[in-house]
């Protein structure tokens, strides 16, 4: 009874219903127990199975076969008094069933020593929950003294010790549990509280070098991974090696750093992300895509980063020429009836000119009457804000122009204000905006030597991925510029209007911001290469520093670390401040005017010699029909 009190008090302090006791116990003395766990003054619910040592012939497939839940967590309390129990505890051991998802309680009345070198051996981890009980009877009283160990490792194979600390012991008697002391301050610390410094392990550390010959020696590419100036040279490595010294400081630990110049050659295969797949690394130092593959095999911890990958050029000055502008102001619809009203008010003002002539000579001064074509003429000079010598002296036809003015007055605001605007805004962008509508034009392609970018390209299954990757890489194995630096593309960009480079943007905008004038920068056209992807810390499944981590890195956004270095090492996009210059109108704007002048210009000599031609002919037929005098 006194046992089954302090389990009930036990499960009650941790929030666990479910239990499965291993024990050597007389039949009549489980039953015992079950009565009690039903009749307990405690309100808890509690589902139990009790399992004999003597009816198991061995624990192969252990958690399958006992220890199969779909709970938080499952409390195993093991009679360590019976024989099999160091039997079982051993092949715990082996399945790796001492985490966080099984509450253990080791009931033992021995010296706490031998339990010590029986554990000691034993790959327990820091998200252990095992929990020794010493059993201590009290002289002359049926109450029983339980003193409770907390029992865990930091890592047994990266050095760790076995910690064993007192944390309480609690009175049982046959009804109630009470006279509770405290024996460290365990309690007034999280569980993870208590374990968050890993004084006595070494952490493995798979370190991203991308840019550096991984051949160099420790010293070397941990001198150049610490430093803090050109940020653009291997950006996210560096941010990720940051963050990890950053976490070394909090939790007091050391670590090794495994140097490798890729995240991976495939998926889960190979470099940092093969290593914490295959468990030689603890943790990959650079945040990575948390991909469907690698989810399989790996929990992403937090948001430790930023993926942007982009296809950058500069509009073609030969290219994109574009007349619309000046028709864009007003719809087809607005162009047709103003072109209506302008011919309307040239009939009018033919029919008065002509009734001013005919019917009021008094108000006429010219000699003759204008023309259907002047009158054309005039109401078009008006619409372009031209005045003429032709002036009604009627007061009707004098209003006919008043209205004629005024129409084209503000048609003429309008426009100009539209026309002005879009021709004084940002510079022309392409009509580029996609990675198909990349592969499928004629402009040059380079692309930063990365390995996810090459990966990226062998592996993708989208298949605008797989045409740019025909049209535009295959066409051109033979070029040897067709990977560069991100400092040579960056330039070639700005020196070839039209050349494409594809580059990732925390690295390469450093470059345009140092060598880019601010127009040049509202300049640029950007195309996603691949969508925009958050990076994560990521550990293995199974790891034993998940939530340890995890709380680590929170801290870490918490007090503002993490953005202070991320803004400091991962530029993320270009500011256009199109206010602070003058933007030039180019020629892909004022070329559709100058070829409608030229245009204009040869139709006129080409009227004005047929008129010649024509008085010509004129004037020889003239004579010939009538001779001079003799």
């Amino acid at each position: 009874m006194q046992l089954v009190n302090f389990l009930l008090n036990n499960l009650l302090d941790v929030h666990i219903a479910s239990l499965v006791l291993f024990h050597c116990w007389p039949r009549n003395e489980t039953l015992q127990m079950v009565k009690h766990f039903h009749n307990s003054y405690h309100k808890q619910l509690i589902y139990h199975q009790f399992v004999h040592f003597k009816s198991v012939e061995n624990f192969e497939n252990l958690e399958e076969r006992f220890l199969e839940h779909l709970q938080p967590t499952l409390a195993i309390y093991v009679d360590m008094k019976c024989e099999k129990s160091k039997i079982l505890l051993t092949m715990a051991n082996e399945n790796q069933l001492y985490n966080q998802h099984y509450h253990w309680l080791l009931h033992d009345i021995e010296n706490s020593s031998n339990f010590y070198s029986f554990v000691a051996p034993f790959q327990l981890s820091i998200d252990a929950d095992i929990s020794y009980i010493r059993e201590v009877a009290i002289d002359n009283s049926s109450t029983l003294s339980y003193k409770l160990y907390d029992v865990y490792n930091n890592g047994q194979h990266i050095g760790g010790k076995l910690n064993m600390t007192a944390a309480y012991q609690i009175d049982c008697n046959r009804r109630v549990c009470n006279g509770k002391q405290y024996l460290s301050s365990l309690h007034l610390r999280t569980k993870y509280g208590n374990r968050e410094q890993l004084n006595d392990v070494t952490l493995r550390v798979s370190t991203v070098v991308t840019q550096r010959p991984t051949n160099w020696p420790a010293e070397w590419l941990l001198r150049f991974l610490s430093q803090e100036n050109e940020t653009h040279i291997d950006g996210i490595a560096r941010f990720g090696f940051q963050l990890s010294l950053i976490l070394k400081d909090l939790l007091k630990c050391n670590m090794d750093f495994n140097f490798v110049d890729r995240w991976s050659i495939s998926d889960t295969i190979g470099g940092s992300v093969g290593a914490v797949v295959d468990k030689t690394a603890d943790l990959g130092s650079a945040p990575c895509l948390a991909t469907e593959g690698r989810l399989q095999y790996l929990s992403a911890i937090i948001e430790t980063g930023y993926f942007r990958s982009v296809c950058m050029f500069r509009t073609p000055h030969n290219a994109g020429i574009r007349g619309d502008v000046f028709l864009q102001p007003f719809s087809r619809l607005v162009w047709y009836i103003f072109a209506a009203i302008l011919s309307t008010i040239a009939l009018l003002l033919w029919l008065i000119f002509y009734l001013e002539c005919k019917r009021m000579p008094r108000f006429w001064n010219l000699e003759y009457a204008p023309s259907l074509l002047n009158t054309f003429l005039v109401s078009f000079g008006a619409a372009c804000i031209q005045s003429s010598a032709l002036i009604p002296q009627s007061t009707g036809g004098r209003l006919v122009y008043l209205v004629l003015f005024l129409i084209s007055f503000i048609m003429y605001n309008y426009y100009t204000s539209v026309v002005v605007s879009s021709l004084l805004s940002s510079p022309i962008k392409s009509k580029i905006k996609t990675l198909e509508d990349l592969a499928e034009s004629s402009l040059q392609v380079g692309l930063e030597p990365l390995s996810f970018t090459k990966s990226y390209l062998n592996y993708s299954n989208r298949p605008e991925v797989h045409t740019f990757k025909k049209r535009k890489i295959e066409s051109q194995s033979k070029n040897s510029h067709l990977w560069l630096p991100a400092e040579q593309g960056v330039l070639k960009v700005r020196d070839n209007p039209g050349y494409v480079y594809v580059f990732e943007s925390s690295s390469g905008y450093a470059y345009v911001e140092k060598y880019y004038t601010a127009q040049q920068i509202c300049d640029l056209n950007e195309v996603l290469f691949r969508p925009e992807q958050l990076l994560y810390t990521c550990l293995h499944r199974n790891s034993t520093y998940k939530e340890l981590i995890r709380l680590r890195f929170l801290r870490i956004l918490e007090t503002g670390i993490y953005r202070k270095q991320r803004n400091y090492w991962a530029h993320m996009k270009l500011h256009c401040f199109a206010q602070n210059f003058v933007i030039n109108v180019g020629m892909e704007y004022v070329a559709p005017l100058f070829f409608m002048l030229l245009c204009a210009i040869l139709l006129a000599i080409v009227v004005l010699l047929l008129e010649l031609a024509w008085q010509h002919y004129r004037h020889t037929n003239g004579n010939k029909n009538n001779p001079p005098p003799p």
